[in-house]
């Protein structure tokens, strides 16, 4: 794979860096990647401020792990994963009408067209359920995603690297502009920094992200996560690996021996008691990232592999970050956004290096705050805000060897009080009214309950010397996530900026 980046201007890596550095620095950065930094990163541009959002490094499983391996066997190295990083910049940075587009699937049967044909028929397919206003902003993304989508044929579908069908336009969206600026090349030990930084600035400015924004990766290690149950379970690869087990795995983990029937498709009913009990089996006690062994490297991507020689590891922090945090503005704030506690919220503490800089930030009066999940999800069942605030803990124990308490790190708290909400957000916080087929699809998404916090809780909290701001801040809304359209809780805008300002 070779730098073809003639036919769309990219600037060079030091013009990129020229351009973010004359902004004169961020208000927020916003780490975490997923659905819940995206609506936190989106809520601070609307108020006027500048917001770095930065994407994790862990994914194990679905169509990002799948073509992330196929250029893995193909490259000699890891790319970064695409699909949160698209999530975070179509979520909270980019137009909306683009974001429609970009999160998207191709069809499973493509009848040989090409990858530009498919990218321009999922962009029509979109067009109608958009108002008309947007028709202008598609036209002028065509033919980004027409030259993107030739990379994508030429270089990754031609010599047979990676396929088409039923394949996530938003993966192939982000591994074709790194592919086309040369990010991605066979030959490189790595991934080429710099053409990464030129890939990203392309995709934001064609994405009409906002100019006060931009979304960098954590790190540009490959890391995965390994999960100590309480049902004494080892999980190598974090919660894929539990919710697609098949047979035995690591461990001898089988097939939804954590997982209660409700949430799995085909699963023989079973009672309360035996939900409640795998619910208490899943539940994290401890965490680490690890460096494994995933094989057999000259096969194709099978979920069902047991990954083997894991090796602790402390991903690097991406140097372009290190430059982000050091240029905060007086007063910003690092907001660690609500979400899956192990593989989105608390990852950006396992960072190498990262609580040195934590400290200079916070000696120049950079605040750090925490916005709590404001329900449970599987690996989660049951946590208390002290739970999440160990998570931090236990990742900066094994990053650094030091035990460092949460109030070192963490200035304000924001957790959502849900005694005073409405009936159907207290019924989704428990994972009822939501349909068989989104919870199948979206298993790591299932509340299993909401994060109550007792006036004893809190007290404990502000005696730690942790500032807490709770009150009722959920309402239901419409999204789409993979494809499908379902209704999901999340913090309202304008009470979630009130808490974090």
């Amino acid at each position: 794979m070779s730098p073809t980046s003639q036919a769309l201007s990219v600037p060079s890596a030091e013009e990129v860096r020229r351009e973010y550095r004359s902004r004169g620095g961020c208000d927020f950065i916003c780490p975490g990647g997923g659905h819940g930094a995206a609506a936190v990163s989106a809520a601070l541009l609307a108020e006027g401020y500048s917001v770095a959002g930065v994407a994790n490094p862990i994914d194990e499983g679905g169509h990002s792990a799948r073509v992330r391996w196929d250029l893995y066997r193909h490259l000699g190295y890891w790319p970064i994963i695409p699909g949160d990083t698209v999530n975070l910049l179509g979520g909270g940075f980019a137009h909306p009408a683009l974001y429609s587009v970009t999160n998207s699937r191709l069809p499973k049967d493509t009848g040989g067209r090409s990858a530009d044909a498919l990218f321009l028929e999922v962009l029509e397919a979109a067009a109608p359920g958009l108002p008309e206003s947007d028709r202008a902003v598609l036209d002028e993304f065509k033919p980004f995603l027409t030259q993107i989508g030739e990379s994508v044929q030429r270089q990754l579908i031609d010599p047979g690297i990676t396929t088409l069908a039923g394949a996530s336009l938003q993966n192939l969206l982000h591994v074709g502009v790194m592919v086309h600026v040369g990010a991605y090349r066979k030959g490189l030990p790595s991934i080429d920094e710099d053409h990464y930084l030129r890939g990203s600035y392309l995709l934001e400015r064609a994405m009409k992200a906002d100019p006060r924004g931009l979304v960098v990766p954590m790190s540009l290690d490959k890391v995965t996560l390994v999960t100590k149950h309480a049902g004494g379970r080892t999980v190598v690869g974090g919660i894929n690996r539990v919710l697609l087990a098949k047979g035995d795995g690591p461990n001898e983990l089988a097939y939804g021996d954590m997982v209660p029937s409700f949430m799995l498709p085909d699963a023989p009913s079973e009672s309360k008691e035996a939900e409640a009990q795998k619910l208490a089996a899943a539940r994290v006690i401890d965490w680490y990232p690890a460096e494994v062994e995933h094989g057999p490297t000259t096969q194709p991507f099978d979920n069902d592999w047991v990954f083997k020689e894991i090796r602790p590891l402390s991903p690097r922090v991406n140097p372009f970050l290190i430059e982000l945090i050091r240029a905060l503005k007086p007063n910003a704030a690092i907001v660690i956004p609500p979400g899956n506690a192990h593989e989105s919220t608390y990852t950006f503490f396992i960072l190498a290096g990262l609580w040195e800089e934590l400290q200079a930030a916070k000696a120049r009066g950079v605040r750090v705050i925490l916005i709590c999940n404001p329900v449970n999800l599987l690996l989660t069942a049951g946590y208390t805000v002290d739970d999440y605030l160990r998570s931090i803990e236990q990742a900066l124990l094994h990053t650094t060897g030091s035990d460092i308490k949460a109030e070192q790190v963490i200035d304000r708290v924001v957790v959502n009080d849900p005694s005073d909400t409405s009936d159907k957000v207290q019924e989704m916080m428990r994972g009822q009214g939501i349909p068989l087929e989104v919870k199948q699809v979206l298993l790591h998404r299932t509340p299993t309950g909401p994060i109550t916090v007792s006036d004893d809780d809190l007290a404990r909290l502000r005696a730690r010397g942790m500032e807490v701001v709770q009150k009722a801040m959920l309402a239901v809304e419409t999204v789409s996530i993979r494809g499908l359209e379902t209704e999901a809780i999340s913090y309202e805008r304008e009470k979630l900026i009130e808490a974090i300002l």
